[in-house]
């Protein structure tokens, strides 16, 4: 039964989340909606049709985690064939690259309020579940347990910019972590963090993260060859990409490689994180002196020197073209995005000071020498530009990146196991 502090969190979750529920009912009932709009919400308040039931249900928060649990669920379905899965997300993209990506049937994550959890574990009946990173939810681990049903959480993350605030509500964090059957941190120190926060050590189990094995398979030549034809990226010309680059930080890279290149051919593929900020970044490079060509707009001629890749979905692939990359949002207070694509395309890495969400990916990069960390935009520049100017250093920061993405695949595997043998 819960104690006191879980007593207090749950009433008062459970009330917050009601009036939640309530509104997006009364909302779902009463306001003119398209016809999407209404079915999410049925989604969410659990009235929706859901698409399998009596199996194993995984939980991730968005696109990124949804990804995550791509390799976890090709093990399960490879292990245990005739195995009903269904995935929950948090959001509409992340159901969207559940659908693309996964293969597996999802949709939006219930309410976390008693009555709609309630309605869709009836429906649902999930023989377990799985979580990807922290997504913890107090009505729903509780309803899970009163049930019998079974949770898991995997690359399981605590932020030690959080810890702090995290532990002074302890005695509220450490029952929620109590009710997982085990716990796989992404890190031996998210480990570590866990346990402070209340986790038990006998449910830690083994850590790493499955971002690692979600990292790409190196593209066909044959598609990079039809890539660099679409871009009008020549073999005559090095090529640093700037990915998934924030506001703030393709300017003063581009001023500063500008700068630095002299008479050495190095130009500056820049794909930005999001479509909206386009516009955005085209201003902020024509402004640092690199007027760019925009991607949409066919083969770039020979002597642009700065290519604005305006079209999603194009990232991993453009590592594979390029001899150096920065790590976006990095430089900007962001916390990091993923550098897998880049270190399974063998692309040595460039990264400022702000990591804080990729720490359990960036750091092994970093002692095996295929990732640099820098303070600012001119050391940034300064680094990127070593690795252009020297060849053999390039290559083998390349080929130790390809190497530790490669070791460290296989957590997926072992996690599928761990979850078949939690079913009952």
């Amino acid at each position: 039964p819960p104690g006191p502090a879980e007593r207090l969190l749950l009433g008062t979750w459970s009330a917050l989340s009601g009036l939640a529920g309530t509104a997006l009912a009364l909302r779902r009932g009463l306001l003119p909606a398209r016809r999407s709009a209404r079915a999410d919400l049925s989604e969410r308040l659990a009235r929706a049709p859901l698409p399998v039931t009596d199996g194993l249900w995984l939980h991730a928060a968005s696109m990124g985690e949804v990804s995550a649990l791509g390799p976890l669920l090709d093990r399960l379905a490879a292990r245990a064939p005739g195995l009903p899965l269904l995935l929950t997300a948090s959001t509409v993209t992340g159901r969207a690259r559940a659908a693309s990506r996964t293969g597996a049937p999802a949709v939006l994550a219930p309410l976390d309020a008693p009555g709609i959890v309630r309605r869709f574990l009836d429906r649902a009946r999930p023989r377990a579940h799985v979580v990807i990173e922290t997504e913890l939810w107090p009505v729903r681990l509780r309803a899970l347990a009163a049930r019998g049903i079974p949770a898991a959480l995997v690359s399981a993350r605590i932020s030690p910019e959080r810890l702090s605030r995290y532990r002074r509500a302890r005695a509220l964090y450490a029952p929620l972590l109590a009710r997982f059957a085990w716990i796989a941190p992404a890190s031996d120190a998210d480990a570590e963090r866990l346990v402070a926060l209340g986790a038990p050590p006998d449910r830690i189990a083994e850590t790493g993260n499955l971002k690692w094995d979600a990292a790409p398979t190196p593209a066909p030549e044959a598609d990079l060859d039809a890539l660099r034809s679409q871009l009008g990226i020549g073999a005559d010309r090095r090529w640093i990409v700037l990915g998934s680059v924030h506001p703030g930080e393709a300017g003063p890279i581009a001023r500063a490689i500008r700068a630095r290149r002299g008479a050495a051919p190095a130009g500056l593929l820049v794909a930005p994180r999001h479509p909206r900020r386009f516009e955005q970044l085209a201003r902020e490079l024509e402004a640092a002196g690199c007027p760019p060509w925009l991607a949409s707009q066919g083969p770039a001629p020979s002597d642009r020197l700065t290519i604005l890749v305006d079209r999603m979905g194009l990232l991993a692939r453009l590592y594979a073209l390029a001899d150096a990359a920065l790590l976006g949002g990095t430089l900007v207070p962001v916390g990091g995005h993923s550098p897998l694509e880049a270190a399974a395309a063998g692309c040595p890495l460039v990264a400022g000071p702000h990591t804080g969400h990729q720490r359990d990916l960036v750091e092994p990069l970093e002692r095996a020498g295929a990732l640099v960390r820098v303070a600012d935009a001119e050391q940034a520049a300064a680094a990127l530009m070593r690795w252009i100017d020297d060849r053999p250093v390039r290559a083998r920061a390349g080929q130790a990146a390809r190497a530790e993405v490669e070791r460290r695949r296989g957590l997926a595997d072992r996690l599928a196991l761990r979850v078949l043998e939690m079913l009952p």
